[in-house]
């Protein structure tokens, strides 16, 4: 069972996480989510625990705790789906918008030119049609 932890305090470690989830059943692994530009964990972290009875139940104790002034929050995170993360998945579509142009015909891809706030003529260069 995979865990997803919000509003831990930022000054804890693996070890803290673990210990907090250990008394409820053995945890496999704590990955923390990290802030791109301080490079320290933003307050999330993920808790995979192989015994779903286990997780329930720290899921269970643990939510709402307060370690700040803000409570814990615990949701159970769907386990990733391959095809959905992997390129061979998506079936040689690309990744980057509509890639062959959009549907007022400019090309590069994005929405530049298709919405109706736009201003560019569609359809034959009648407005609003």
């Amino acid at each position: 069972m995979n865990i997803h932890i919000a509003n831990l305090p930022r000054e804890y470690d693996e070890a803290q996480v673990r210990s907090l989830f250990s008394p409820h059943g053995a945890v496999a692994a704590v990955r923390f989510d990290i802030d791109r530009v301080t490079g320290k964990h933003s307050g999330f972290a993920f808790v995979e625990m192989p015994n779903d009875d286990e997780g329930r139940a720290a899921m269970a104790a643990l939510q709402g705790k307060k370690l700040t002034d803000y409570p814990l929050s615990l949701k159970e995170m769907a386990p990733p789906d391959d095809e959905h993360h992997s390129q061979e998945g998506r079936k040689g579509k690309s990744l980057k918008g509509n890639a062959g142009g959009t549907k007022g015909g400019a090309k590069g891809g994005g929405f530049r030119g298709t919405g109706f706030q736009s201003g560019a003529p569609r359809r034959g260069g009648q407005r609003g049609s």
